[in-house]
């Protein structure tokens, strides 16, 4: 999850996020954004709208365009096995309010932190000016 966790901080354009985190790009099937090799299931989405919101959050609604499981998460009838699959939902510090950023499973609540370590994990967003 730590790994997950660093996907969500605010890198520059053009950093290579999937690198910072140590995770593996795949192709997609249909979209141009590449899946991640170490996940279990993938949801290949279009941008419907985004809107944003201050300085630093940005809402992407998109649409499911293709989805696809490892087949070790479903059974015969094509059912989703969440003991194998596990999946989670982040719910980040802007929401849980107590400074942590927390992911609820469908298995359990956890507190998780990030594998990495630069400037932009300590709050620091390279998309906002500093303000003189």
């Amino acid at each position: 999850m730590e790994k997950v966790r660093t996907l969500g901080i605010p890198f520059a354009p053009g950093v290579n996020e999937l690198e910072r985190a140590g995770l593996t790009a795949i192709p997609s099937k249909v979209v141009k954004p590449p899946r991640i090799a170490e996940y279990k299931s993938h949801f290949e989405c279009r941008v419907e709208w985004t809107k944003q919101w201050f300085d630093t959050r940005l809402m992407v609604v998109g649409r499911v365009v293709v989805a696809s499981v490892n087949k070790d998460c479903i059974d015969a009838e094509g059912r989703v096995l969440l003991n194998k699959l596990r999946p989670a939902h982040y719910c980040g510090q802007a929401y849980s309010g107590d400074n942590k950023h927390r992911f609820v499973a469908s298995y359990e609540v956890m507190d998780v932190d990030t594998v990495y370590d630069g400037p932009e994990a300590k709050g620091e967003d390279p998309r906002v000016k500093a303000k003189s």
